[in-house]
């Protein structure tokens, strides 16, 4: 195999570029998030790995007539126009379940660390203002108490089931698409109406997909629904909660404290109200990225990759009935 195939932004494990190489193809890495220098390497390319947040448009699409396959570089879908990609007969592939341990631990993570005001502890203690203020410092716990959860998809489940087994927590959802037999196999108990579940919640946590139904899903009038002192984290999309109303729900008071891993606009721009406020725990896209799922995701991306551009089906085709091989995919 000699063809080009084109990585945008370097793989999270250098395993995987080295997997495409051996193979025989043409590895060129785009490292930056400059658009026209990706349009420069893409007329000639077979094949686009994209990492998260960067977005394959129309734009770049057409800027790679030989394209063959698209891979993402997790389970989400949302930075990538698949109907566009689905026109022009290219494929698009995802990573089903490799995000499901290390998105629910990170998840939890934060709801520890918001809750236990962990990152504000941490500052003060260096800045040595924290013995002096420690005691106005309200913290919880997070054991026993009542956890909805916003999509109970692999992550959703495998998030609930740690809450349940290793904290004894209530753990609610809602999901209204979800088999209710994984969510009583997942100790959980399924809520037909979001708001009645968020009047229940001690903390919310988001592991739903970004779709236009759930995109601003968490709003003001979703916040306001919450009890008083609820915790927030979200570690799904960016976008699935109204940062604006988020904010002003921490302002008033009526939220204790956050948790987010995902933004939008990712990242957040310099002045946001958020970076300035000691209650909202953050981190960089960064839930899915361990070592081990980072190695696991990045060969799935190369074998696909390969595997498409053999002409053979993939495993986790996206878009599958507009493909049938990258000799005939042309209408």
């Amino acid at each position: 195999m000699s063809d080009k195939i084109v990585l945008w932004r370097a793989m999270y494990d250098p395993a995987g570029h080295d997997l495409l190489a051996d193979a025989g193809a043409n590895v060129v890495v785009v490292d930056s998030a400059d658009t026209q220098a990706l349009a420069a390497e893409l007329g000639d390319a077979k094949a686009l790995w994209v990492r998260t947040p960067e977005r394959v448009t129309e734009d770049i699409l057409d800027a790679a007539p030989d394209l063959v396959v698209v891979s993402t570089s997790g389970f989400g879908t949302d930075n990538i126009a698949i109907d566009a990609a689905t026109a022009r007969g290219i494929l698009v592939v995802n990573h089903l379940g490799f995000g499901r341990t290390p998105v629910a631990e990170h998840t939890i993570a934060l709801m520890l660390a918001a809750a236990k005001q962990l990152v504000w502890s941490d500052r003060a203690y260096r800045d040595g203002s924290a013995w002096s203020e420690r005691s106005g410092l309200q913290v919880t716990e997070l054991a026993g108490k009542t956890v909805g959860i916003v999509g109970l998809g692999y992550i959703g489940a495998e998030l609930a089931r740690k809450l349940a087994l290793g904290f004894d927590c209530r753990v609610l959802a809602y999901d209204p698409y979800v088999d209710p037999r994984l969510a009583f196999a997942a100790r959980v108990e399924q809520v037909a109406d979001l708001h009645t579940m968020l009047g229940r919640c001690d903390f919310l946590c988001v592991a739903a997909e970004l779709t236009d139904e759930t995109r601003k899903m968490i709003d003001a009038t979703a916040l306001a629904a919450l009890p008083q002192g609820a915790i927030v984290v979200n570690a799904a999309r960016g976008d699935i909660v109204d940062l604006d109303a988020l904010d002003a729900a921490l302002e008033s008071g009526h939220l204790r404290a956050a948790g987010l891993d995902v933004v939008f606009p990712e990242p957040l721009p310099d002045g946001h109200p958020l970076l300035a406020n000691p209650r909202v725990t953050f981190s960089p896209h960064t839930a899915g990225v361990t070592t081990e799922a980072a190695s696991a995701l990045t060969r799935s991306a190369a074998e696909q990759i390969l595997t498409a551009l053999e002409g053979r089906a993939p495993r986790y085709p996206v878009n599958p009935a507009t493909w049938d091989g990258p000799l005939s995919r042309r209408p």
